[in-house]
């Protein structure tokens, strides 16, 4: 199968993605620049001959290219697979990455690739010309601020900060706040937190002034959960953060128009709603969330008056 004969028969790539392990290999290294064979063995718990046969397979299907460093075989995705194949792979490590079993080895991935950066990171010597994803020369310790918003910071901001501090513990770190003052948390988002085996301690509203003060932590990301905010004047947040809107029904809302119903309901539906979108935030590399921030000071610069 070349790449033309893809586009001429775009079945058969549905053919070659039929068999698990051969596409959680693409679904492995769509989200890591490159690994090697014993990475993948590990990460799938299959021989070598298993995973050795299915990368010949891809490599003969042209998916995959195969670079050498010492006496390691390192794989990658062909640079010269058609963009609507990628996003087919993307797409799959998306919704993959929302099961408990492809969270945790695309996690495990990460940590593979980071340790063995040295090994599989490009370096000029090599001529392979393969393009480096930029940001990926090294490891990094950074961990990213995020802070999630709503009017009151009695529900739907809450159940995000502590989503956010679990799925993303030791990369992200997640707060919560309010336009509204002297607001407090609705005793629903607590049953809600119990209900996802979410802690409860640091559940507490807060003015968003709290972290516009000078000794504030800054913020990396600042991300808003409830449409009354979408089309509000929010604050200038110092260090210009990425902003984004993750609009969700509001449980309080629900909870007048639908009497009925056990008002937890609605908070815990609200819950595992916010719980897709920071699974999916924590399995962004860190070379993304940058490359997001330079865009928006790139067009900060464009509409700035001669």
């Amino acid at each position: 199968m070349t790449h033309t004969t893809l586009h001429e028969h775009p079945e058969q790539l549905f053919a070659a993605l039929s068999d698990e392990t051969r596409l959680r290999i693409l679904m492995l290294l769509e989200s890591e620049h490159r690994l090697c064979v014993c990475h993948l063995q590990a990460l799938l718990d299959k021989p070598q001959s298993t995973i050795s046969r299915h990368i010949s397979m891809l490599m003969e299907n042209q998916l995959l290219s195969q670079t050498h460093k010492g006496t390691s075989n390192l794989y990658a995705l062909n640079e010269r697979t058609p963009l609507w194949v990628r996003e087919i792979l993307r797409l799959s490590r998306i919704s993959w990455s929302l099961s408990n079993e492809g969270f945790r080895l695309l996690k495990q991935a990460r940590a593979l690739y980071q340790e063995n950066i040295e090994l599989l990171q490009d370096t000029p010597q090599n001529n392979e010309n393969i393009i480096q994803k930029s940001g990926e020369t090294t490891p990094s310790n950074k961990v990213f601020n995020v802070l999630f918003l709503c009017v009151a910071n009695s529900a739907r901001s809450i159940l995000a900060e502590a989503l956010l501090n679990r799925w993303g513990q030791g990369r992200f770190r997640a707060f919560s706040a309010g336009q509204k003052k002297d607001s407090s948390v609705n005793p629903n988002t607590i049953e809600a937190l119990k209900a996802l085996e979410l802690p409860t301690e640091q559940a507490a509203s807060k003015h968003w002034a709290v972290f516009l003060a000078p000794d504030a932590p800054q913020m990396d990301l600042v991300i808003t959960v409830c449409d009354t905010l979408l089309n509000e004047a929010c604050p200038a947040w110092p260090g210009r953060p990425i902003t984004a809107h993750w609009g969700v029904t509001d449980p309080v809302r629900q909870m007048a128009e639908h009497p009925d119903r056990d008002p937890v309901s609605f908070f815990i539906e609200a819950g595992r709603a916010l719980e897709t979108r920071v699974k999916l935030l924590t399995q962004l590399p860190d070379y993304a969330i940058e490359k997001i921030r330079a865009r928006d000071e790139l067009s900060a610069i464009g509409l700035m008056s001669e």
